[in-house]
């Protein structure tokens, strides 16, 4: 496997992992920049201001609250 392409939860990711996750869970790479972007800004800190441990977790709910909430935002093309 190539590790390149490896998906990571360290923080902070690089927004190309990042673009990769969304990607694959059906989002658009848009939605990807907006989600890195607003953690970029909040240092890379949950709710609590702990620093997150695996980004990949904050990034599920991300994409859980718009598909929730606005379901003709996935992308079936890109999954």
């Amino acid at each position: 496997m190539n590790t390149a392409f490896r998906l990571s939860p360290t923080i902070p990711p690089p927004v190309e992992q990042v673009r990769i996750y969304f990607n694959q869970k059906g989002m658009t790479s848009e939605e990807a920049e907006c989600f890195f972007l607003f953690y970029e800004k909040k240092g890379w800190k949950g709710r609590r201001g702990d620093f997150l441990k695996n980004w990949k977790n904050p990034a599920y709910q991300w994409i859980a609250c718009i598909l929730k909430h606005e379901p003709w935002r996935y992308n079936k093309s890109i999954h």
